[in-house]
């Protein structure tokens, strides 16, 4: 299994480097700075939590250091602006980061983490379906994220960024979460236990794959 580990080089600009400073400390400060870093930009935050899940997730792969690491983003403009201006300062396992506009399923080929923004969820069926087959980290920012496939979910909480895990998403993508990023989740959607009852319409509409387990989502809320 690949370990992806971040490192930090030069950055362009003070804000840049304010919240590389935040997503580059130990584990539980990082992302509690992140959390309530309202001098920043929210897009330059999330920006910056991307480049930080990087950090703590496994690939079932080792790709030579040739490959560069790739970053999609669909309906997140802001956000792959400043992802562009992080990454000529940051390599991920000592490989090149690359941002790429994911507007095709054939856009996701060789794509490692994928963020889908708000605007584009509704329209981003297909490009979800794509990446969830595949050893892909999907990051979405919407209520429904976890519930429509992503690993990892943005949410707000007491006006603070904060992200939610989903293991299962997680096991079917073949990635591993490390525990220090389960351990500052705000929520982790725990593997499956048991049987669920399918007449549920909910589970029928939103979550048919989900029929026949029963999901032992544990919310570990906790202020940072």
């Amino acid at each position: 299994m690949e370990v992806l580990r971040t490192r930090v080089g030069g950055t362009r600009s003070m804000v840049i480097r304010a919240v590389l400073m935040c997503a580059f400390a130990g584990i539980s400060a990082s992302f509690a700075a992140l959390a309530h870093a309202a001098q920043f930009s929210v897009d330059a935050v999330k920006a910056a939590y991307l480049f930080r899940f990087a950090q703590y997730v496994e690939w079932p792969s080792s790709p030579s250091a040739d490959t560069p690491f790739v970053i999609a983003i669909s309906g997140a403009e802001e956000v792959a602006v400043h992802l562009e201006r992080l990454s000529p300062g940051m390599t991920v396992n000592g490989r090149r980061v690359v941002v790429r506009r994911a507007t095709r399923v054939q856009d996701l080929d060789g794509v490692h983490m994928f963020f889908i923004g708000e605007s584009a969820f509704s329209r981003s069926r297909a490009l979800r379906a794509h990446a969830a087959a595949r050893p892909i980290l999907i990051v979405t920012e919407v209520q429904e994220g976890i519930e429509s496939g992503a690993v990892i979910n943005f949410i707000e909480v007491n006006r603070n960024l904060r992200f939610e895990i989903s293991l299962n998403a997680a096991d079917r993508s073949g990635l591993r979460i490390n525990s220090a990023l389960l351990s500052v989740a705000a929520r982790v959607e725990r593997r499956p236990q048991g049987a669920l009852n399918c007449n549920d319409s909910y589970l029928r509409r939103h979550r048919p794959w989900a029929c026949g387990i029963r999901m032992a989502s544990v919310d570990i809320w906790r202020g940072m």
